[in-house]
């Protein structure tokens, strides 16, 4: 007992460490695990608001990794209860895995999810879907081979990685300049997006570069406990997915409405800012060099 009489004195397993994750409880194993994969692909973005990466001790980021995904997990809750209901399972039964009573499951779920929630887990679903046919070997469209001219998958990545990195500078300029020339705005947002468009379409169309970042990686972790957070084909596969749902906005051949192309490069911004942020995970930058 002495060694907590003093109130400051608290003790603690340090979260920053790779052996972090361990308990013999296994909830609280991926508990951990997701807290520190969070962290990981976020870095100084999980500081606590208006604090510096000099002034922010790294456990600050693990509380607030925690919070966040304690605040995510009743968004979560809802799809799986609108997908139990959906599968005809009883309020009873559904009770039963929350630990509560039919009335207690019936409280939780009875707003069921919003059209916005059900139209972006629909995209989603889709997303995932053609990421599997893409991982079929076809033929690649011929404009797709030309751009690629001999590049393996990996370089295409790191090459578009670098791409996103100036377009998203270029899309916030074009905002700036579009609200004052509504009329130009439309010609200029235009050739914009269909590049972004082949750039985008050099990855997501060719079925090697699926197989690639499922399997294709070097590099493994140099310590054991490192393998708790290695898992570089995760991040991949996840970015060849974004990169997909970018593509599947893109305007209309004959499209010239300029409210198409800006919701386009606004997808396409959120893209690429968190492509960027997983491609510069340590782990995951063993495997793709970083966008420098």
């Amino acid at each position: 007992m002495n060694e907590w009489q003093n109130p400051f004195d608290w003790k603690g397993n340090p979260c920053t460490s790779d052996a972090w994750p361990f308990s013999t409880d296994a909830t609280v194993f991926e508990a951990r695990r997701a807290i520190g994969q969070l962290v990981r692909t976020f870095g100084s973005g999980m500081n606590p608001p208006g604090m510096e990466a000099s002034d922010t001790d790294p456990v600050l980021r693990y509380i607030r990794a925690a919070k966040d995904l304690e605040a995510i997990m009743s968004v979560v809750q809802k799809d799986l209860l609108a997908e139990a209901r959906a599968r005809g399972l009883t309020w009873e039964a559904i009770g039963r895995a929350m630990g509560v009573g039919k009335t207690g499951a019936q409280n939780a779920g009875k707003d069921g999810l919003s059209e916005e929630r059900l139209e972006q887990l629909k995209i989603e679903s889709f997303v995932s879907w053609i990421g599997r046919q893409g991982a079929i070997p076809h033929e690649s469209p011929i404009e797709v081979v030309e751009v690629l001219d001999g590049a393996t998958p990996l370089e295409r990545l790191v090459f578009l990685a670098r791409h996103a990195m100036g377009t998203l500078h270029e899309i916030d300029v074009l905002f700036a300049a579009a609200e004052p020339d509504p009329e130009n705005a439309s010609v200029v947002l235009k050739m914009t997006c269909r590049r972004i468009e082949r750039a985008l379409k050099t990855v997501v169309v060719d079925h090697e570069m699926w197989d690639a970042m499922a399997y294709d990686w070097p590099g493994r972790p140099t310590t054991v406990d490192q393998a708790n957070y290695h898992a570089p084909p995760t991040y991949l596969l996840h970015s060849m997915r974004l990169f997909l749902f970018a593509l599947l906005h893109a305007p209309d051949e004959h499209s010239t409405e300029v409210a198409h192309f800006h919701a386009f490069l606004v997808h396409v911004q959120r893209v690429y800012a968190t492509v960027l942020l997983m491609l510069q995970r340590p782990d995951v930058g063993s495997a793709i060099p970083a966008p420098e």
